[in-house]
């Protein structure tokens, strides 16, 4: 009986520990899944372990099974590089994942230009102002974003995309259906237009290299990359540093001398494109993509006016809908927050509640995923 090809990648993955390097190399060696799955003797693979040769000889594909009915149930596509639909862009980097999940719109995301944009959890206001200015922008010339789902910067990137309806790639470092509280809020709005894209089993957290290895998708499925802000040494700059590896488009936005930008500020200097403006970036693509891409329809200032009615209102709607389930004290202080940063002070005064309790609330809507700490004691939520 033929057995359905996503079936053995599965098999292998986990097999391997879910090792995509040596996955990719054994799948070299034989030619196809299939032809690992039939055979009997596996002594000349010496970079495979010996409880990995004798594993491959059992077959046992029982989990595989699970993994594969859990994304029929849950709606998660599976990708492997010998499906036509994987993304192109993608399978041309150096260790392409294989198997990939993802639930929604992934095609729709892939048919136009790509970018990525990153940056650093502790920015400043210029950081985020830029984040909002450059992705509202650029969505509204025709590009689809990317990004990863942390705060700071992935979160402003992540927003401006939502509110300009956008196609938006998130790529995860856990699995589709794993739990991950405030990160994964957001997921409905994302999947509305967009798509979730993970090499992770869906029901898998994240491991200790997993955030490394998301970093070569973030970069790999895009034209481009875009870093806002990054110290000396982050993930933004690893995700750059995959960027040049795999020969694609690098930006970075100039900033003043800051410690959040210093890595960032470095790969201006290094020789990476320069970014002002969303026309810094739009003049390279247009060439490429004039057919798909055009100059916004309105000014920027009628963009942020209108991404600020539209932010008003899901922050009513978001009050609404969450604000019922909680105490009258996290109700309180719960709708005194916004989008803009608040003070543990302005909280206090504005509550009408004693230090200790203001506390124990952000403590309790923030592990419930209502609000998110920013640096200097400052709180805030994520639409």
């Amino acid at each position: 009986m033929e057995i359905n090809h996503h079936i053995l990648w599965l098999w292998l993955k986990e097999l391997l520990g879910f090792n995509n390097k040596k996955l990719l190399r054994l799948v070299s060696f034989f030619g196809s899944v299939e032809e690992i799955y039939q055979a009997e003797d596996f002594s000349k693979c010496t970079f495979l372990t010996a409880a990995e040769r004798a594993a491959l000889t059992r077959k046992n594909l029982r989990n595989a099974w699970e993994v594969y009915g859990d994304c029929a149930e849950n709606q998660i596509g599976i990708l492997t590089l010998d499906d036509p639909l994987y993304p192109g862009l993608l399978g041309e980097i150096a260790n392409p994942p294989s198997p990939l999940f993802f639930k929604g719109h992934l095609q729709s995301c892939l048919a136009g230009p790509l970018l990525t944009v990153v940056g650093t959890r502790s920015c400043n206001g210029y950081g985020e102002f830029m984040t909002r200015e450059i992705v509202a922008a650029l969505c509204c010339c025709g590009f689809g974003i990317v990004c990863g789902t942390a705060r700071g910067i992935d979160s402003f990137v992540c927003e401006s995309a939502l509110q300009a309806n956008a196609g938006i790639i998130a790529v995860l470092p856990f699995g589709i259906l794993s739990n991950h509280g405030t990160q994964t809020r957001r997921f409905p709005d994302i999947l509305s237009k967009g798509a979730l894209v993970s090499e992770i089993f869906p029901r898998n957290g994240s491991h200790q290299f997993s955030y490394h290895e998301r970093n070569r998708i973030l970069s790999g499925i895009s034209h481009g990359t875009l870093v806002v802000q990054a110290p000396e040494r982050s993930g933004a700059l690893m995700t750059a540093n995959y960027a040049i590896e795999q020969n694609r488009d690098l930006f970075a936005v100039m900033n003043n001398a800051c410690p959040e930008a210093a890595g960032s500020n470095q790969l201006i200097k290094d020789g990476c494109y320069p970014v002002t403006d969303y026309a810094d970036i739009l003049s390279v693509y247009l060439p490429q993509f004039g057919n798909q891409l055009k100059e916004p329809a309105a000014s920027k200032e009628q963009i942020f006016s209108l991404q600020d009615e539209l932010k008003e209102e899901q922050l009513a709607a978001f009050r609404k809908k969450h604000g019922k389930h909680l105490t009258d004290a996290e109700r309180a202080v719960f709708m005194l927050l916004s989008t803009e940063e608040a003070t543990t002070d302005y909280l206090i005064e504005h509550a009408g509640l004693p230090l200790e309790v203001v506390l124990q609330s952000l403590t309790s809507l923030e592990f419930k995923g209502l609000a998110v700490s920013c640096p200097g004691s400052k709180f805030k939520v994520i639409l």
